[in-house]
């Protein structure tokens, strides 16, 4: 497996919820495994996400979640997949244009993996020409919110 792939840098242990059960149970598989998210699935097939911003929308809208199976308070947006053998930076542009911190990887309409951004910064701070190429003005696609992270990332490595 070639080190410059999402599939080197993702996460193979995926955390699901039925779309039939009840939300609780997402955030209790969140909290359980200490993520930020869930994928959710109807049988075998993930058919989304769900997430702690999501919730916290609802509950700053006043929605309760209360006996709500998942389907209810999950998105209805596309699930945004990558593959496993494409680089890093497209996960990272997929998620500064979709607005999204995670992306699910998927090989042949299955999910087998998840990146998140912060996998995204774990790999780039081995790669500092490719930080370098991030940097400069022709290349849009990476959120800000990234490259702060990064940022931030390279400051707490240097004081160490």
């Amino acid at each position: 497996m070639a080190e410059d792939t999402l599939a080197a840098i993702m996460t193979r242990r995926l955390v699901t919820a039925d779309a039939d059960s009840d939300a609780l149970t997402a955030i209790q598989r969140m909290v359980r495994a200490d993520i930020g998210a869930v994928l959710v699935r109807r049988g075998k097939r993930v058919v989304g996400i769900i997430t702690e911003r999501d919730l916290l929308r609802m509950a700053a809208k006043g929605k309760s979640i209360v006996g709500k199976p998942v389907s209810a308070v999950m998105p209805r947006r596309k699930l945004i997949t990558a593959k496993p053998e494409d680089p890093p930076l497209r996960a990272l542009e997929l998620m500064a244009r979709h607005k999204v911190r995670r992306i699910p990887v998927a090989r042949g309409g299955n999910v087998v993996g998840i990146v998140t951004e912060r996998d995204v910064v774990k790999w780039l701070l081995r790669k500092p020409e490719v930080i370098l190429d991030l940097l400069s003005p022709e290349y849009p696609a990476v959120s800000r919110d990234a490259l702060v992270a990064l940022l931030k990332e390279m400051q707490v490595r240097a004081r160490v």
